[in-house]
């Protein structure tokens, strides 16, 4: 097999990163959501006593990303910072009364929208997906550089 025909894998998921950040300007386009604010927003829906750390760990955005995306929600009045309860070393993230109500409705159509991709190709595909996933993730994390 030529070299160019074996690189399928990461076009593939490029393309359907980028048709699940349309549907999410279409089906959210009155609020004007970017994919990583949708996320951010039915994760901590699904997660409410989630710290900072916690969604860094669920996205891996560069810190300073993750604080940029944190302020734009926090400056539309969707979440809050506050002092975790059970370290004063973390950061808690919640959700405000208007923002669970963005993240419930985001949350949901996430879920519709996975329950119709897992009925079109079947529960064996995600897992097999799920695991080509995360067999990608492993392999990105240890070609990271290491600091010295």
């Amino acid at each position: 097999m030529k070299n160019h025909e074996s690189e399928v894998l990461i076009p593939a998921i490029e393309r359907a990163t980028h048709a699940v950040a349309l549907w999410i300007e279409r089906e959210f386009h009155d609020l004007r959501l970017t994919q990583a604010e949708a996320h951010v927003l039915g994760y901590l829906a699904r997660r409410p006593d989630s710290s900072i750390n916690d969604l860094h760990r669920s996205f891996g955005h560069k810190r300073s990303t993750l604080t940029s995306l944190l302020d734009r929600l926090e400056d539309r009045g969707w979440l809050r910072r506050a002092a975790h309860p059970a370290s004063r070393r973390l950061v808690r993230v919640e959700l405000t009364d208007a923002g669970r109500l963005v993240g419930e409705r985001v949350s949901a159509a996430l879920r519709a929208l996975e329950e119709r991709v897992s009925a079109r190709s079947g529960s064996g595909d995600v897992a097999a997906a799920l695991r080509l996933l995360h067999a990608l993730e492993v392999q990105l994390s240890e070609e990271e550089p290491t600091d010295e």
